[in-house]
């Protein structure tokens, strides 16, 4: 009574045309069987009966409610008119087959009939008989049809909840990675964005602030086309589940301080080191604070410390300067607000959250500004 939704082992591997194959030779055979048997007990005419109830079996995955039906049929005929009951066990195959393939209003309907059927077939029989007989027959054909309905409709609701699951977790990695290229793309063309802008308001006055803001130009934008690369090679694999490969962590910090455009002071402690998911959410952290310090306060000096206040936890601090002085000629157009969409805080708590942890952010009396994040790192972060 196995189906092609449950394929273990070898099972698995049959493709659905040997999957007909078999239910061709499985009901030919069990037909043959039952044919002999009834007509060496009950003649030519009840083993006719019995090879017609079973051959309708062979097709039962292609058309499983129309094969249910026919088969029902049959045996209802078998019943009447020779008082075979076996014939019950090819509707219980049919029923298994119509719970495991169709959808629950379907199935149960043709669970419903079937049971009617039995009752009205039992009452018809061709002879007199004792009720407890009667009753002692319903109750076999009841639990033949009941049960292999039970075992399908278990496997579809299995198979339900299996692809409901694939296609969660295909959404989580999606949104994961569109969380990513968010960061990514927030971070370095803003960094681009500002420098160029930067490098033209000085190109005639300063050669040598223009050279080094065009470098960090083509430094952000070189590597903002690794990281996407990265990305989206996840999104074109085949495979499921694939994860992001190399994402960054600590050791990346030091080249996006660099490449951030303002005077960046970096602090690491990184001992013991960080699992690898407190390490991504480090680096986002800190890069969409450098973004924001980018977008909003141009050059001001900025100052990143990483460090372990106990073995179960690690602090993430960023703090930018008062906003220094641009060049006269930048205010008019100059794009800092435009550039910001409002979500930069929004993502970081967000970061910070999914490894349970917290950040706040906010003004400094200096005119400058505090982001301060604390992420769980040891068993804290596995509760």
């Amino acid at each position: 009574m196995g189906d092609g939704e449950s394929r273990p082992l070898v099972a698995g591997r049959l493709r659905d045309g040997q999957w007909q194959g078999v239910d061709t030779v499985a009901a030919v055979l069990l037909a043959l069987a039952f044919g002999v048997s009834e007509t060496l007990s009950g003649g030519w005419g009840a083993g006719v009966v019995a090879a017609v109830v079973w051959l309708p079996v062979a097709v039962r995955r292609r058309w499983p409610v129309r094969v249910l039906y026919t088969v029902l049929a049959g045996a209802v005929l078998a019943v009447v008119s020779t008082g075979w009951e076996a014939s019950w066990v090819p509707v219980g195959t049919a029923l298994y087959t119509v719970a495991a393939r169709e959808p629950r209003r379907p199935s149960a309907t043709a669970l419903g009939c079937s049971l009617g059927a039995v009752a009205a077939a039992m009452a018809l029989g061709p002879r007199p008989v004792p009720a407890s007989e009667v009753a002692g027959g319903v109750v076999f054909a009841s639990l033949m049809m009941t049960l292999p309905w039970l075992v399908g409709t278990a496997l579809r609701e299995q198979r339900s909840y299996a692809e409901l699951a694939a296609r969660q977790a295909v959404t989580d990695e999606r949104l994961r990675i569109a969380r990513e290229l968010h960061d990514v793309v927030a971070h370095h063309l803003t960094v681009i964005t500002v420098r160029a802008e930067v490098a033209r308001a000085v190109a005639s006055t300063n050669p040598e602030e223009t050279e080094r803001t065009l470098a960090l130009v083509g430094t952000a934008g070189r590597t903002a086309l690794t990281e996407m690369r990265r990305m989206l090679g996840v999104l074109r694999s085949p495979g499921d589940g694939a994860e992001l490969g190399s994402a960054p962590g600590l050791a990346d910090l030091p080249a996006l301080a660099a490449g951030a455009g303002p005077r960046v002071e970096l602090s690491v402690d990184p001992d013991p080191p960080l699992p690898p998911g407190v390490e991504l959410a480090v680096y986002r952290i800190v890069q969409e604070a450098l973004t924001n310090v980018v977008r909003h306060a141009g050059s001001a000096d900025c100052r990143v410390s990483l460090s372990r206040v106990d073995p179960e936890a690690v602090e993430i601090e960023v703090v930018n300067d008062a906003p220094a002085r641009l060049p006269s000629q930048l205010p008019s157009r100059f794009p800092f607000r435009r550039l910001g969409g409002g979500h930069g805080l929004v993502g970081m708590r967000e970061r910070a959250a999914m490894c349970g942890g917290t950040l706040s952010a906010g003004p400094l009396a200096t005119g400058g500004f505090r982001v301060h994040a604390r992420l769980p790192c040891g068993s804290e972060a596995a509760r």
